[in-house]
């Protein structure tokens, strides 16, 4: 049977079992589409959707019954983090979803603190959809193959079975030296059938600096979407995946706590908001007012399906700015968390994206900026051992952090992935020392 017959075959059985749960899935996925696809005119049902949420957590989570607040009362909510949460584990979970079957969902994420939360089983279904609708978007449908570059250890490994019956192709990041790429490069050219790439941008960067350095040519492999998640994309890695694979690089902005957030369509640089789902909001970055419209501040969110454990005013600890001149509003600049935020010397902060300079340096392999006070910042370089260009990689992030910065560069064999299998290009520990 080929892999074109398979595909059919998955995506037939995909909603066939559906069907026989009585569409839960498809039910979510079609009111996803009508949501986004009319978002003025579904304005009353998503503030249905909030009311109903906060009713809810008011009259079955302790947390937020003993604040006497009324679901007409959103902004008086308080703003929570993962570590209240943690701290207040079964405060937050609701009486009517303690002895039902729900889904612990738990990540440590680039923060290191444990953080673990419940998903009811409609709140599971409305993660698939919001999956297949954004996957779509992207070029992906049920079915194809999909080429998944994360960290799999214990908590996300599948059965073999499971990988088979989703057409799943896993790839670990831990340790992805030139022989691994050179091996997946040659599965992917022997394997027919549509395609599509998910995983860590800084993986796909490994990828695409081992077809450089070997010279190649575009890959016909029949690749539908390439969405990079969990980290910011380069320019270069954005570029070079789309050369080689003949497929436009999106990024995608989720959580393991709430799931898809937000995603960059094909013919935008912007994130279309998942408004359907959550409601979101950009907070000062000080306090828990609203950052004047279109500045950055700190994406928190409202997760309007999860019932086992409501998370109302989230503070995700990433950055953002939101574009309030189109309709949806959609997220214009995601900046990462704020231990990750790099300010100049003057206190101002300066987009990660000053890291892709970088790439105009031959042989650099990897690179990090460390922010240690307001003035000193210490760039990490793994680089080939004939690398010349010290000084003018000083002088190119002068330009960028005041000519008045402190750089040290530091040569080191490997910069560490984080537990999670994610590579932090930036660390600020001014940050980190004040918490």
């Amino acid at each position: 049977m080929s892999n074109v017959v398979l595909e059919r075959f998955r995506n037939t059985l995909f909603w066939w079992l559906d069907t026989l749960k009585g569409s839960p899935i498809k039910k979510h996925l079609n009111d996803i589409s009508d949501t986004l696809n009319n978002f003025e005119i579904t304005k009353i049902k998503r503030e249905q959707n909030l009311a109903k949420l906060l009713k809810h957590s008011i009259q079955t989570t302790p947390f937020y019954k003993s604040l006497n607040l009324s679901e007409k009362d959103f902004e008086q909510f308080p703003v929570i983090n993962k570590i209240e949460i943690t701290e207040n584990q079964e405060l937050f979970k609701s009486s009517v979803f303690l002895n039902k079957k729900n889904i612990t969902r738990s990540t440590s994420g680039s923060t290191g603190t444990p953080f673990k939360v419940l998903h009811n089983t409609n709140k599971i279904y409305r993660n698939s959809a919001d999956t297949i609708y954004f996957s779509e978007l992207a070029g992906f449908k049920i079915g194809y193959q999909l080429w998944y570059l994360r960290y799999w250890g214990l908590n996300f490994k599948n059965s073999n079975f499971k990988n088979w019956a989703q057409n799943l192709k896993p790839i670990e990041v831990i340790n992805l030296n030139n022989e691994r790429i050179e091996n997946l490069i040659k599965q992917i050219k022997n394997s027919s059938g549509h395609k599509g790439w998910l995983g860590f941008p800084s993986a796909f960067e490994q990828v695409c600096k081992f077809l450089d350095d070997k010279d190649e040519k575009p890959i016909d492999a029949n690749f539908k979407s390439i969405i990079g998640m969990a980290e910011g994309i380069s320019a270069y890695t954005k570029q070079r995946m789309a050369y080689y694979f003949n497929c436009p690089m999106l990024s995608r902005y989720s959580n393991m706590e709430n799931g898809i957030l937000a995603q960059q369509t094909p013919n935008s640089e912007a994130f279309q908001i998942n408004w359907a789902s959550y409601h979101i909001e950009i907070l000062n970055l000080h306090n828990n007012e609203k950052a004047p419209k279109g500045e950055l501040g700190r994406i928190v969110v409202t997760d309007l399906y999860s019932y086992a454990m409501p998370l109302i005013r989230y503070d995700t600890g990433d950055l953002g700015a939101m574009d309030f001149t189109v309709s949806p509003p959609t997220l214009k600049r995601i900046e990462g968390r704020k231990t990750d935020t790099i300010y100049n010397t003057k206190g101002v902060i300066v987009s990660s994206f000053i890291m892709i300079n970088s790439v105009h340096f031959d042989g650099i392999k990897q690179i990090q900026l460390i922010q240690e006070s307001k003035t000193n910042y210490t760039i990490k370089l793994n680089c080939s051992r004939d690398f010349k260009f010290k000084n003018q990689l000083i002088g190119k992030f002068k330009s960028f952090l005041g000519e008045d910065a402190v750089i040290n560069i530091i040569t080191v064999d490997e910069i560490p992935l984080l537990s999670s299998g994610k590579r932090k290009m930036t660390l600020n520990k001014m940050n980190t020392q004040r918490k």
